[in-house]
């Protein structure tokens, strides 16, 4: 009895979540993740979690291969320095935030998934439930 709400259903737990991540980044037709937000606002580890989800969704909306990327395109990607990513990367890992897929390459846990997103939209004046 209420034992199913333990069942993980994680085709809907990500339709859930389109809407709060269409606020934050948006996935190129190439697979390339676009911070929409105010990218100003976000400090450096929400800038990676963010481009981190645009690669999860990139790879579940088949338009890339791997829903990881590495150092060095973050690095690219979010004009961060790569030593910098680096550090940030392993803080993110201690929060169980990021997971590291092989050496230098990372992918996004999506255990804290929801939480994240929901402190992301509260930072930059959005709420979740709105469209």
């Amino acid at each position: 009895m209420g034992y199913e709400e333990l069942i993980y259903d994680e085709e809907e737990e990500f339709e859930r979540l389109v809407p709060k991540v269409k606020k934050i980044v948006k996935v190129k037709k190439d697979g390339t993740p676009v911070i929409v937000c105010n990218k100003r606002i976000l400090s450096q580890n929400e800038q990676i979690m963010c481009y981190l989800i645009g690669k999860f969704f990139a790879k579940k909306l088949e338009l890339t291969e791997t829903d990881s990327a590495a150092n060095k395109e973050l690095s690219q990607a979010l004009k961060i320095k790569e030593r910098v990513i680096a550090a940030r990367l392993k803080d993110l890992r201690d929060e169980e935030l990021v997971e590291q897929v092989t050496r230098g390459e990372h992918r996004i846990s999506t255990v804290n998934l929801e939480s994240f997103l929901d402190k992301i939209l509260e930072k930059v004046g959005e709420k979740g439930e709105k469209e």
